[in-house]
């Protein structure tokens, strides 16, 4: 038993009956009066229209205003409507109370016992840090429309909505958020306390993303809302953990990691921006004073032991060289052969400095490479080759430290410390602006550098005792995934970059030094007779496990009878970690639920291509490893909606757009307003005002949910004004019939139920296969250019009340119906708000009506029609007749009202030509002559003659090129020969045509 549809049907009619009696005494009017007009009708025909025209003033100026207005509608309860349709479509009016109605009914829920089809999408969790942008809005709209229309399909059509804790993320704002409020640090409220404002915020921010869901019409299952820290996930990601380290997939090493400096934490490739450099460039870094600069290549010489003399080498990082091990030399460079496996000497320290040959590393460098291991990517990999010494000669917040010599120095001061006592030493330093070489080396990116998208800081390599993922077993299962086609990537060119990046990964850092996430379910042993007191001393000393007591009792097992002392790991996970468990957790993994069992693997991934690597093959590699199967069958990538400057929308930049601000409409001062409530700096805030003066002068005008989601935002109104002239030609009493009899319609209802049966067909296909434009493009060609432009003008004549065309007028009618049915069914998906406020007058069933024969005539017709209408000229005020071909003889009605003509008549082919005519030719077979009464302008018809005989000849000769290429008898099918002799026929007779038409140009002037 279906409540929700006995309450509907039963609202439905009460409503109904609410608007019979509303209307009664308007209706008795009317049936009053229609006697009169009638008779009037027949002894004056024209005097009817007037009728009708004072009629329906007379109406009009009986309305109420209060009939176009909604009653308010009870929260939760089905909207109750104006009895008379707003006369201009309002999105604010039309999309109130709707969602709530969906929600309260449980429409969105699905049952895992049902034994419908599952189709799943789960939704790409949105970050905790603050509102939606229009980048999100996309993806809602996307998923949305494609789990509507599966749900219309008779799917079990899951949407799974959550949120992300977003770690790094959170804590910046929310730590930017304590400072400019309080003036206080995370480390001055302590750990607990500061977790306790991040969580406000949540609750804050996380409900205003789930209000921007719901305005955004997403039809998400909110009974399975799940976010990335609840107790049910946490379980997720502890569990994951556990088990990967058991089967030798995480382990603790001393790696080298992006390290941000100002954070003090590890941050993930994607987190990095790469900023390039054009030369000398001064830089603001955060906790320094002035700009710091980057791009200068600097030179000097380090001495050679046995007094062998010295070598030059360059670095645009001199600060570094504190830390090098290493000189790197061209192996073929005969200037330096005889100092192969010798030594250098390191000026403040007389450290050994091995002298080695690499070629990959020095084939393109201008001077020899400086080699420091611990703070470089290229270097550390040199290192291990080589078997180098690596030294870390930096603090966690990016001071010097005791191993470099300068301790205590912030990193970039010490650059001028360094280069004095470098000249103090020897008169040997030199400095060069990057543009001096053409080839630079690349041990330290001469030409670009690298900052925290978060904190804007320049991110230090740096060496760090850090939780590891192995990654190269669970790639090659992602790998033959798509290549087998196991999971589709769309569209198919993202593969290459699927491949190159899983072919060469590395391990992933999974640890990060943040109080906001997942704790690592780590805990180090310190035994009460270990010399080394500092946690990660002993690499043997570490116990995973599921919380406390389960670490409690295997450090009894593992260490019986020794005095010992636990402490956890104070680190969390990488964000990324619980987000690549997503598709598994928010289903109930591990825990084998009906969930589980029903909806895992999901239908379709939806998410921006920018995070292809970062999360998408992340859950792939964790679902296959985990879940023993991929975790989604297609993944779509949709492009990233960037500024108009071309900017991806970030946060941080402060141009981000609100999707709530595009549907209700802002001013540049509410606009402004926002910036001023938010989180960026006052440069960049400054910044951000600037462009959104320049972007929305006049701030962003009201267009509502459903015209942002189908991207046309004229489209509703027209849509809107369709349905009105529907129902008006409809009227109160109209009933639809059952079925429709399509071979005894008039020609023009034939056509449109044809076409319209192909939009049907081309709209499903296209969402088949995730071509959304095609599929929007469809839906929109049809309703503007077919329906509304030809259909409703066509059959407007047939609702002049004579009798002539009462059999026509029905049928009419009766199309109508079905036409305005099934567009909403095809738009509902797109556009659910309108659709649904229009829904509840039109629910009807449709069958196949394909007509070939009718969509080629109606094609002759509107080629036609169109000729005729290109001929007409700018300032013709006068009467025009047309005259044209006999085959289209039975729409005669049709063409004089589509071309607005006042008369047709229909020449045969030896009748003469009347003069002064002008001319186009729809065909071969069909030209067609518009008579004016004034001058022809002969000039002007010569014209369009000669564009006309250069647009035959061009296909001609593109036809005649392919049919003489070579290999074109032997392997086109002799039915595409036929087709191309025929079509170059018809070209040929064309030109033709448009011969005889100059000839008689000339013999008429």
């Amino acid at each position: 038993m279906e409540k929700p549809l006995d309450a509907k049907e039963l609202e439905r009619k009460l409503k109904k009956d609410q608007k019979a009696r509303e209307e009664e005494k308007k209706i008795k009017a009317k049936q009053k009066e229609a006697p009169r007009l009638q008779a009037q009708a027949v002894s004056d025909g024209g005097g009817a229209k007037k009728s009708d025209k004072k009629l329906r003033k007379k109406g009009a100026m009986d309305e109420s205003p209060e009939d176009f207005i909604d009653p308010e509608t009870p929260a939760g309860q089905k909207k109750l409507l104006a009895s008379q349709m707003a006369k201009q479509y309002s999105p604010a009016a039309v999309e109130k109370s709707w969602y709530a109605w969906w929600e309260s009914s449980r429409y969105f829920e699905v049952d895992a016992a049902s034994s419908k089809p599952p189709f799943v999408i789960v939704q790409p969790p949105p970050n905790v840090t603050g509102v939606l942008h229009i980048g999100h809005a996309i993806t809602a709209a996307i998923e949305d429309a494609i789990i509507r229309w599966r749900r219309m399909s008779g799917y079990n059509a899951l949407w799974v909505p959550g949120m992300d804790h977003a770690g790094i993320a959170t804590q910046v704002v929310v730590e930017k958020k304590l400072m400019r409020e309080k003036n206080l640090s995370r480390h001055d409220v302590g750990r607990e306390k500061f977790l306790c404002e991040v969580l406000k915020w949540k609750e804050q921010h996380g409900g205003a993303i789930l209000k921007q869901l719901r305005i955004l019409g997403a039809s998400l299952d909110w009974s399975r809302e799940c976010f990335t820290m609840d107790e049910l996930r946490s379980k997720a990601v502890t569990g994951a953990f556990v088990r990967l380290y058991k089967d030798g997939l995480i382990y603790r090493a001393h790696r080298l990691v992006n390290w941000d400096c100002t954070l003090r934490t590890a941050i993930s490739d994607i987190e990095v921006d790469h900023e390039d450099l054009a030369g000398e460039t001064p830089l603001e870094v955060p906790g320094y004073k002035s700009p710091v600069q980057f791009g200068v290549l600097i030179s000097f010489a380090y001495p050679l032991e046995e007094g062998l003399g010295e070598i030059i080498v360059a670095t645009t990082r001199i600060e570094t060289m504190l830390g090098d091990t290493a000189i790197a030399v061209h192996p073929q460079d005969g200037r330096y052969k005889h100092l192969h496996g010798k030594y250098a000497l390191h000026p403040f320290n007389g450290r050994k400095l091995k002298i080695i040959c690499d070629l990959a590393l020095t084939q393109n460098a201008v001077l020899n490479m400086l080699i420091t291991p611990a703070h470089d990517p290229n270097d550390f990999k040199v290192g291990e080759w080589h078997n180098l010494e690596f030294i870390n000669i930096f603090t966690d917040d990016g001071k010097i430290n005791e191993m470099g010599g300068f301790e205590g120095m912030p990193r970039f001061s010490a650059r001028t410390s360094v280069i004095d006592a470098l000249k103090n030493k020897c008169n040997s330093i030199r400095a060069f602006s990057c543009l001096s070489f053409v080839l630079v080396p690349h041990c330290h990116n001469l030409g670009s550098f690298s900052l925290c998208s978060r904190s804007k800081d320049v991110v230090e390599p740096m060496m760090k005792p850090q939780w590891f993922v192995s990654c190269n077993s669970m790639a090659k299962g992602a790998l033959d995934a798509v290549k087998s086609k196991k999971i589709e990537i769309i569209s198919p060119q993202y593969e290459q970059d699927w491949y190159r990046w899983l072919e060469n990964i590395r391990d992933w850092c999974i640890s990060r030094q943040l109080w906001w996430g997942h704790r690592i379910p780590a805990w180090y042993v310190t035994l009460e007779d270990d010399k080394e007191k500092d946690m990660g001393s002993y690499s043997d000393h570490w116990i995973i496990a599921r919380d406390e007591n389960d670490a409690i009792l295997e450090a009894k097992q593992r260490y019986p009878g020794k005095k010992y002392q636990l402490y956890q790991d104070p680190d969390v996970r990488d964000t990324w970690f619980s987000s690549g468990l997503f598709p598994l957790s928010v289903l109930g993994w591990p825990d084998d639920k009906p969930d589980l069992s029903t909806f895992y693997p999901s239908s379709v991934l939806e998410t921006g291509s920018d995070i292809l690597f970062f999360w998408v093959a992340r859950m792939v590699m964790m679902g296959m490893q985990l879940g023993g199967d991929v975790p989604f069958q297609k993944v779509y990538l949709h492009p990233i909606i960037r500024d108009a400057h071309g900017r991806k929308m970030a946060k941080s930049l402060g141009n981000v757009i609100d999707p709530i601000d595009v549907i209700n409409g802002i001013s540049l001062e509410n606009l402004q307003r926002k910036l001023e409530d938010g989180n960026l700096d006052p440069k960049e805030r400054e910044k951000a005002k600037e462009g959104q003066r320049k972007d929305f002068p006049n701030g962003i005008p009201e267009c509502g949910t459903d015209a942002l989601r189908f991207a046309l935002i004229s489209y509703t109104s027209q849509l809107w004004n369709a349905i009105r002239f529907a129902m008006n030609k409809l009227g109160d009493q109209y009933v639809p019939p059952a079925t429709i009899a399509v071979c005894s319609l008039p020609p023009v209802c034939k056509w449109i139920l044809s076409v319209l049966n192909k939009a049907v067909g081309k709209t499903e296909s296209s969402l088949e296969a995730y071509k959304f434009s095609e599929a929007t493009s469809s839906i929109y060609s049809w309703w503007q250019y077919q329906l509304c432009d030809v259909y409703i003008e066509a059959i407007k004549p047939y609702f002049n009340e004579s009798q002539e065309f009462e059999s026509a007028r029905g049928a009419s009618r009766d199309t109508l119906w079905v036409c305005l049915d099934m567009s909403l069914r095809l738009l509902h998906p797109f556009m659910p708000y309108i659709t649904e406020e229009l829904w509840e007058t039109f629910s009807f069933g449709w069958q196949e009506w394909t007509n070939d024969q009718i969509e080629n005539e109606m094609e002759i017709v509107l080629d036609t029609v169109n000729k005729l209408r290109s001929l007409r000229p700018s300032t013709d005020t006068y009467e025009r007749f047309l005259q044209t071909a006999a085959t289209i003889r039975s729409y005669h009605s049709y063409i004089t009202t589509l071309a607005s003509v006042s008369s047709l008549k229909i020449l045969a082919e030896d009748d003469p030509t009347p003069l002064d005519c002008a001319t186009h030719i729809v065909n071969k077979d069909l030209s067609v002559y518009l008579q004016l009464r004034g001058a022809l302008d002969t000039k002007a018809e010569r014209e369009k003659l000669r564009r006309k005989r250069e647009e035959i000849q061009r296909q001609h000769d593109a036809l005649s090129q392919n049919m003489n290429a070579s290999g074109y008898r032997e392997k086109a099918p002799q039915s595409k020969q036929d087709e191309d002799t025929r079509k170059l026929a018809a070209l040929l007779g064309e030109l033709e045509i448009v011969d005889e038409a100059e000839s008689k140009l000339d013999a008429n002037n």
